[in-house]
C-alpha cells in the first residue's frame, strides 16, 4: 500500500476539514427551528359603543339615566409563542391587552323635590374603562417569501377576560326652588366577565439574520360577554376588535 507523504496528508486533513466546516455551516443555517416567540406593540380599534339603563331612588320616586359608552380604539401589548410541529404549521399560544378609559355620555330624568311628576333632566360626561385580556390557541401556517421575508397566517380559539365600568347612579346639586339640578358625576362600578370567542390574522416577518427578525401583526377577534346589570338582568357586549402592531420576531 502507498503511504502519503506528510505534506500531501496534511493538504488532504485541511481539506476535510474545510468541507466538514462548510457542511456543519450549511446544515446549521438551512436546520428547521424548534420554535417561535413574538413581541408586539400595537393600537387596537373597537366599535363596540353600549348604552346602560338605569333606575335609582332619589326624593321618593325612581330617578332614571340613560348612559351611551363610546369604547375607544387604544394602545394593545401582545405576546405569543408556539413550536413547529410539522415544517411550516405551529401550534401557539398568545395573550394580548388592551386598555383605555372613553367618554360615556349620561342624560339623567330626576323628581323634583317638591312635586310628583315634575323630573329634571340633567347631562354630563364621565369617563368609564375598559380592560380586555385575551389568551388566544393559534393554529400557524409559515410561507417564505425570499429568503428573508415570510408571511404567517393564523387562526383559532380565544378566551376573553373584560373589565367595564358601569354607571352605577347620578350625584347632582340643585337650589331652592329646585326647578333645575345641576350634574357633577356619576359613580360608576367595575364588573368583570368571562367568554370564549375567536380570532384570525396575518403576521409578516423581515429576518435581519436566521433566528432574529422585525415584523407586523395584523388580528381581528370577536367575543360576546354578558355581564350582570344591577335589576339582575344581563347586558351582552361585544369584546375584540382589529389589532395592528408590530415587533421583535425570533426563532430557536
Amino acid at each position: 500500500m502507498r503511504l502519503l507523504k506528510p505534506k500531501t496528508y496534511k493538504h488532504v486533513t485541511s481539506v476535510v476539514g474545510m468541507v466538514a466546516a462548510v457542511l456543519c455551516s450549511s446544515l446549521e443555517s438551512t436546520a428547521q427551528p424548534r420554535g417561535f416567540v413574538s413581541v408586539n406593540g400595537g393600537f387596537q380599534a373597537s366599535s363596540s359603543d353600549f348604552t346602560e339603563n338605569l333606575t335609582f331612588p332619589s326624593n321618593g320616586e325612581d330617578a332614571s339615566a340613560t348612559t351611551t359608552h363610546a369604547v375607544d380604539g387604544g394602545v394593545m401589548f401582545d405576546v405569543s409563542g408556539g413550536a413547529f410541529v410539522w415544517e411550516h404549521l405551529a401550534i401557539g399560544v398568545g395573550l394580548s391587552r388592551y386598555d383605555r378609559d372613553s367618554d360615556a355620555a349620561v342624560s339623567a330624568s330626576l323628581p323634583n323635590p317638591f312635586f310628583f311628576n315634575q323630573d329634571r333632566v340633567v347631562d354630563g360626561v364621565q369617563s368609564a374603562g375598559r380592560t380586555e385580556t385575551v389568551a388566544h390557541v393559534q393554529l400557524q401556517w409559515f410561507i417564505p417569501v425570499t429568503e428573508h421575508l415570510e408571511v404567517g397566517v393564523f387562526a383559532g380559539p380565544s378566551l376573553f377576560s373584560v373589565d367595564q365600568d358601569f354607571v352605577r347612579g347620578v350625584d347632582f346639586t340643585d337650589v331652592f326652588p329646585f326647578d333645575t339640578a345641576t350634574f357633577v358625576s356619576a359613580p360608576t362600578e367595575r364588573q368583570s366577565a368571562s367568554a370564549v370567542g375567536f380570532h384570525l390574522g396575518a403576521d409578516v416577518t423581515l429576518f435581519l439574520t436566521p433566528n432574529v427578525g422585525v415584523g407586523g401583526l395584523v388580528r381581528f377577534s370577536r367575543a360576546t360577554v354578558d355581564f350582570t346589570t344591577v335589576d339582575g338582568g344581563t347586558q351582552s357586549l361585544d369584546a375584540g376588535g382589529v389589532q395592528a402592531g408590530g415587533g421583535l420576531r425570533l426563532r430557536f
